[in-house]
């Protein structure tokens, strides 16, 4: 037996995790963004919510594989399920920006308090924002319907 395996799968998971980041980052390792990828796919697979948020993260900016935006908000979403903030907050800015998501203010406010209730600080920026675009948006929205109907 290996004397550096993992003793149990949440070890692994650790391990894992702790591999994925290092290949991710190039820290005392050389950069291998797929090899970072396999990494949180093993971890997430084994059940682990910062490997889904990881995979989210990797997918929707195409890092260690081809660009997916529907595959790293599927996984962000499941992730914000679990109570993961970060993939909330990020799963609110898919929704708000249409990226992997449809565009829906609606959506992208519920993931945001989301957010806010799993303790991102950035979250409450997030709504404040989103709320400012709908405000500032509503005058130009009747203004352009008056105007096409007169």
């Amino acid at each position: 037996m290996d004397a550096n395996a993992p003793e149990n799968e949440e070890e692994l998971i650790r391990s894992c995790m702790r591999q994925g980041r290092r290949l991710l980052r190039g820290r005392g390792v050389p950069r291998d963004y797929e090899r970072a990828l396999e990494c949180f796919d093993r971890a997430a697979r084994a059940g682990d919510t910062d490997a889904l948020y990881m995979l989210g993260k990797c997918y929707l900016k195409g890092v260690g594989c081809r660009k997916d935006p529907n595959g790293g908000v599927d996984c962000l979403e499941r992730a914000a399920e679990r109570g993961h903030g970060a993939a909330a907050l990020r799963l609110g800015k898919c929704f708000e920006e249409g990226n992997g998501a449809p565009r829906s203010a609606e959506l992208a406010s519920y993931w945001y308090r989301r957010a806010a209730v799993a303790g991102e600080s950035k979250a409450f920026d997030c709504m404040q924002r989103l709320n400012a675009r709908q405000n500032t948006s509503y005058p130009s929205r009747l203004k352009n319907e008056a105007r096409d109907s007169g």
